[in-house]
């Protein structure tokens, strides 16, 4: 269970929709492993942020299973208030922070 779930993803994870969201996964321990378990469950690992965040687009439905894999620390919706620090930057380390 992870130390964090966003109030929003408790409230998708009884959904069975398809539609699709984006998420925030914190990752403890080796974060390829976990990355290859996320994309087992029918989700899109779209980028990694730092070197604990990953960036994931699912189906709603997915949601649920997301929140039980091993080495979830924190799981998140992503908002407009989540940023890379080196958007038009080619030479800088991928980082995120809130506006």
């Amino acid at each position: 269970m992870p130390e964090y779930i966003d109030p929003g993803v408790t409230k998708l994870r009884d959904s069975s929709s398809d539609d699709t969201i984006t998420l925030l996964l914190g990752v403890s321990g080796d974060r390829e492993e976990f990355i290859a378990r996320v994309e087992q469950l029918d989700a899109t690992v779209n980028a990694s942020l730092g070197q604990a965040t990953v960036r994931v687009t699912c189906p709603k439905a997915t949601v649920s299973e997301l929140c039980e894999l091993d080495g979830l620390k924190s799981i998140e919706l992503e908002r407009e208030d989540v940023r890379a620090l080196d958007e038009g930057n080619d030479r800088s380390r991928r980082r995120v922070t809130r506006s």
